[in-house]
């Protein structure tokens, strides 16, 4: 069963931090337009499993590397105070932090690892490669020390999806994220090596993390100027992952995507 009797799952997006940069910079053939760039994390509240979070955004451990820091923000200025952080955010709804059991981990940048230290005791689950990256990767990788988590936190990689499902007409891998098929995944290559990205059938929601900086920049993939190219793992593989997005969006167009930093309101979804 495809949706894994996931009837009474809820979700919640928040907004923890943002950057800001100038997609002129980023696209030939585009004018000069300073946009923010929200680092969305999404709060699942599972009825058997509880509450869950893919990513947890920025916070302030961003400015806390000395040289990479000011590096980072010097080339990608972030902004983020302790009221942005994920768990600010919880709090303000009334969700105790210490709840959340699990974080999905799209993949492992500054803007989706932030708030990891900031929990406790927990199950970090994401791809192997995901993980190996978080676990081994540096600053040269986009992998701060003072952001990787707690020794308290357990890690789980995600296991294959077994049964049938129209998602593996579109990506190469798909994964049981929780093995009981209530959260699928998807390998979002390019951006990022073994990025997940997660697919929730009741509410029809794809979150596609870093595949593309934004729904409406999906069509200036190919004018991406060669800095930006370089910023990504592999722009091949990223342009692919592009056009299979496309083709899944054109095909079903009542499923909603979004990604990582499109300008999303801290909506609900039941």
């Amino acid at each position: 069963m495809e949706n894994g009797g996931n009837s009474k799952i809820k979700i919640k997006l928040y907004k923890c931090g943002f950057c800001k940069n100038n997609l002129a910079h980023v696209f030939r053939h585009h004018g000069k337009e300073v946009r923010m760039f929200p680092a969305l994390v999404v709060l699942i509240q599972h009825p058997t499993m509880g509450n869950i979070l893919y990513d947890t955004g920025y916070s302030d451990l961003i400015y806390k590397n000395h040289v990479p820091s000011f590096l980072y923000n010097t080339l990608n200025r972030s902004y983020v105070s302790e009221s942005d952080t994920i768990v600010a955010k919880l709090q303000a709804d009334g969700v105790n932090p210490e709840s959340i059991q699990k974080v999905i981990l799209s993949h492992a940048h500054p803007d989706h690892i932030g708030g990891l230290r900031l929990i406790h005791d927990y199950e970090l689950i994401s791809t192997e490669q995901v993980i190996d990256t978080l676990k081994n990767g540096n600053v040269f990788q986009l992998v701060f020390r003072n952001m990787k988590p707690r020794e308290d936190v357990c890690y789980q990689s995600v296991k294959p999806y077994k049964g049938d499902t129209f998602l593996k007409q579109y990506f190469d891998v798909v994964y049981d994220v929780l093995g009981d098929g209530s959260i699928l995944g998807v390998e979002l290559n390019g951006h990022a090596q073994g990025q997940l990205g997660i697919y929730l059938p009741k509410q029809q929601i794809l979150f596609a993390a870093d595949a593309c900086w934004g729904t409406d920049l999906l069509s200036k993939v190919k004018d991406m100027r060669l800095v930006a190219q370089r910023i990504q793992n592999n722009y091949e593989e990223y342009v692919d992952t592009v056009r299979r997005i496309e083709r899944f969006m054109e095909k079903h167009p009542k499923i909603k995507v979004i990604f990582s930093h499109d300008a999303m309101e801290e909506v609900c979804y039941e």
